[in-house]
């Protein structure tokens, strides 16, 4: 009988799950107000001509920001435009139904704002939107250069502060291309929102930000941010709720000083689809001009900070950078509560997979793969001060030379580990902790039978074509061949997202261990022997040494009665070779051993996993040649008189073998015996034998 899982967070995102929208306000659509379309055209236009029509194009963006717009306004840029040494500084409101829009028109390649050296009081921005609603910037392509001037810069600047700060709505970012811009702190770089002020400051605060499609490459400090000083200002209150129904969807984001995405003082934030790579004092540049970047510690790649019900998902993330510290793709950083990282890739970050920083609790990390993540704080680094977390049905899949923990828990919190599947190619650690849980997760590798699993399946998971994956989108290979143990091998997991990283429903039958659950189906095994002896006859089974006899305990079973010497019965056919073989066994010696026999050959080439009562161990023998030689065993607490269900799986060169429906061990052999009977072996020990299966 499976066991139930405790449940996990009654109330996760589902809020964000449900996100189709980030118009803000009644349930019916507001007329749209009619506006006026202006044109700009840097190379024809003329600022004297009315801007609005083609053929009256304004030629500046110092025409554009004179302007303050109203609500259906849209400000046409025309393909292929260049603006050099400029900037737009817009101002004005929309309203709802009626943002204020910024796009191209014309075909072409989209229209360049090459900012340079410019600035408005000492800050420096392609794009500014400062205590405005309503906007949607579209189809631009922002850059400064490399500057010898040490200022903040910024692709786009979304501000409030000073008079006229408060709350905002709708501000919505798309299809930007934003590239080399180099500021002097980590409040600038690609996209960034920022809520300003002193103490004495009107505090301000977003609702309805979609930040959608935009390339971000060679930005110093960081690709995407919202920021909010009620960290440093007492007298505001909106530390974890500045932000609300924000949407970070489809970016690229690459080459970048500090992060990558960042969502400060966030309400059920959605962050998906997004790619990162080469994060952490990545930027390409000269130094003898651009000599005033912050000097970087700590980087992580996309993640949340004093934030409750983020939604990371989708998302890939490759080479982040292990600076002094940190490093990972993922992480649910200080005050991160009820989040969720799911359905997630990542691949060759140098700090490892997730890092879970303090005062977080109940989040989750699930259906991720992480294929070579590399080990620098290993693979989940839980840092002091943590709050429950739960880890379940991801991948992770190391190679090369890791060394590190795969598994690691907070000094406060439970960390709870189900159904993953850890395939450790390298030299990984495990860690065992009273603060950590494991429950049905897979272990292949070095170190598989470290991990205190009551329920671990050890041995190879049998993926599809492992290590194979270039991107996101081509990690098909980390799907269950049909041979798996790890099909309906799992613990149900409540409130589990209800799919697979592929996309598949949960579940198909029993749970799947891993992140895919299995959508074929599973050819039931045959049974090509069994006996439980109540015909009362045992003539089909060859006896050696001992005295055997058919007993009734409970029901009839094979009984063998001398308690000296070695006692065989055996049976079955030379040939099998690949089978599952399971009995109940009682030993009634104190002290005494009994085990299975399975590819037996004759009684000088066999194999046994035996419980011996001497020492409370499993363990597993192969006899070759004569020469009896003990090549695995683990604890297990033998109790003498009492049934003990053993099972014997034995594939190819693999053996697993399983007691009381647990794997407790797994042995591979160079020089396998092929093929042979099956049978029961002990030795100066009485035991019985029943309900005896052999399934292929």
């Amino acid at each position: 009988m499976k066991r139930r899982s405790k449940a996990i967070l009654p109330l996760v995102i589902l809020i964000s799950l449900l996100l189709t929208s980030l118009v803000s306000g009644a349930a019916s659509p507001a007329a749209r107000a009619a506006g006026t379309t202006y044109y700009v055209d840097s190379s024809l236009g003329n600022d004297s001509s009315a801007g609005t029509s083609e053929g009256t194009a304004w030629k500046t963006l110092a025409k554009v920001n004179a302007m303050t717009f109203s609500p259906g306004d849209r400000i046409l840029l025309k393909a292929g435009s260049v603006w050099s040494d400029q900037y737009l500084d817009l101002k004005g409101s929309g309203a709802e139904g009626s943002p204020i829009v910024v796009d191209q028109y014309g075909s072409g390649s989209k229209p360049l704002i090459h900012f340079g050296n410019t600035s408005v009081n000492g800050e420096g921005f392609g794009v500014r939107l400062r205590n405005v609603s309503y906007w949607e910037i579209n189809n631009l392509e922002i850059t400064s250069g490399q500057q010898p001037t040490d200022m903040r810069r910024h692709g786009v600047l979304v501000v409030g502060e000073g008079t006229g700060a408060g709350s905002f709505m709708h501000i919505h970012i798309k299809n930007l291309s934003i590239h080399d811009i180099f500021g002097t702190d980590r409040r600038t770089g690609g996209i960034n929102f920022h809520a300003r002020g002193t103490n004495t400051a009107l505090e301000s605060t977003w609702d309805g930000i979609l930040i959608e499609n935009n390339t971000i490459i060679n930005v110093a400090d960081t690709g995407i941010q919202t920021m909010t000083d009620a960290f440093s200002n007492s007298a505001w209150t909106h530390k974890s709720d500045a932000f609300k129904n924000v949407v970070i969807r489809g970016n690229y984001v690459e080459k970048i000083h500090r992060d990558g995405i960042l969502v400060r003082a966030g309400v059920s934030p959605l962050i998906e689809y997004n790619t990162t790579n080469a994060i952490g004092n990545a930027c390409d540049v000269n130094t003898g001009v651009v000599s005033y970047l912050d000097h970087i510690a700590v980087v992580a790649a996309q993640w949340a900070y004093y934030t409750t019900g983020a939604v990371f998902q989708y998302n890939e993330a490759f080479d982040t950078r292990k600076l002094e510290g940190d490093g990972q793709p993922w992480d649910f950083d200080v005050q991160v509560k009820e989040s969720v990282y799911q359905y997630n890739y990542s691949h060759n970050n140098q700090g490892g997979t997730l890092l879970v920083m303090n005062d977080t609790d109940e989040n989750i990390f699930r259906y991720n793969i992480s294929q070579n993540d590399l080990d620098a704080n290993g693979a989940f680094h839980l840092t002091s001060g943590g709050g429950d977390l739960y880890i379940y049905n991801n991948i992770i899949y190391r190679s090369g030379t890791q060394n590190r923990a795969l598994t690691h828990a907070s000094n406060t919190g439970m960390a709870y580990y189900k159904n993953n599947i850890f395939y450790n190619g390298a030299s990984g650690q495990y860690t065992n902790s009273p603060r950590m849980a494991y429950d049905h997760n897979s272990f292949y590798g070095l170190n598989s039978s470290v991990a205190n699993d009551p329920y671990k399946i050890v041995g190879d998971p049998k993926f599809v074509n492992p290590n194979t994956a270039t991107g996101r989108a081509t990690a098909d290979g980390y799907k269950l061949l049909p041979t798996s143990p790890l099909i309906d091998a799992g613990v149900t997991v409540a409130a589990n997202g209800g799919k697979d990283f592929f996309g598949n429903p949960l579940y198909n039958g029993a749970p799947d261990i891993g992140a895919y659950e299995y959508q074929g189906t599973i050819p039931q095994p045959v049974t090509i022997f069994s006996d439980d002896f109540e015909d009362n006859d045992f003539s089909d089974w060859t006896v050696s040494g001992g005295s055997w006899n058919l007993t009734t305990d409970g029901s009839l079973t094979l009984s063998q009665n001398t308690a000296s010497g070695e006692a065989i019965a055996y049976t079955g056919n030379a040939s099998w070779n690949d089978y599952t073989y399971s009995a109940r066994i009682k030993l009634l010696t104190a002290s005494g051993n009994v085990g299975l026999l399975f590819r037996y050959v004759d009684n000088s080439n066999y194999y046994t996993l035996r419980l011996n009562d001497s020492g409370d161990k499993l363990e597993l023998y192969k006899k070759s040649g004569g020469t009896m030689t003990l090549v695995s065993s683990t604890g297990y607490a033998v109790t003498p008189g009492q049934w003990a269900a053993m099972k014997v799986s034995v594939s190819g060169n693999v053996i697993i073998g399983y007691v009381d429906g647990v794997q407790l061990l797994q042995w591979t052999d160079a020089s396998p015996l092929p093929a042979g009977k099956i049978g029961i072996r002990m030795h100066t020990s009485a035991a019985r034998m029943d309900d005896v299966k052999v399934v292929q």
